[in-house]
């Protein structure tokens, strides 16, 4: 997170409040007690791997930041600024967080809901399949990534992700979800 942000507010039904933010260096909107709903854009890396294996990328959260440091959490997501599109925010962060260089073409859209009492998210995964494995940590937030297959991925979620992850499976039951929908699973 950069403390220099304005953070787009949202009304409950996922629409932009024009000309409304958040100042982000207040922190989150759920730390002051405030109704202010902010968007997320998320977005999931899976691959198959050389012997067809579905696998999801996880990245571990740097022991510098401030929220959840050495936890686990989903490939590349974060706040999505004032002036900026769901997936100008959703290219952005996977770019910030973990150096993955993805395009609108990339993103496939899953789902957009209500995350929690301030946050309204929307959901992108991204077919990584024969692409490189070399990511970059450039803004420190993260400090390594690991592909976790996904028949692994609910023991992962519960032993080792942020607490945020491992109360709330939402993002997961709608991943099983979407890849059902897809013939992946």
């Amino acid at each position: 997170m950069h403390r220099d942000e304005m953070w787009q507010v949202y009304a409950p039904n996922g629409e932009p409040v024009v000309g409304r933010g958040w100042d982000s260096a207040l922190d989150n909107p759920e730390k002051s007690g405030s109704d202010t709903i902010v968007g997320i854009a998320i977005v999931f890396l899976y691959r198959f791997n050389e012997e067809g294996v579905l696998e999801f990328l996880w990245q571990r959260r740097s022991n510098k930041v401030d929220r959840f440091p050495g936890d686990y959490d989903i490939s590349a997501g974060g706040h999505i600024n004032m002036g900026e599109s769901i997936v100008e925010a959703a290219i952005r962060e996977a770019r910030e967080e973990i150096g993955a260089e993805i395009t609108a073409d990339d993103l496939q859209f899953m789902i957009e809901a209500p995350f929690n009492r301030n946050r309204f998210a929307w959901v992108y995964v991204v077919d990584w399949t024969g692409r490189p494995d070399e990511f970059t940590f450039d803004d420190g937030e993260v400090s390594e990534v690991k592909w976790v297959p996904y028949l692994e991925m609910e023991t992962f979620r519960e032993k080792y992700a942020k607490k945020p992850l491992r109360e709330d499976p939402f993002a997961f039951v709608s991943l099983k979800n979407w890849l059902e929908m897809h013939g992946m699973i």
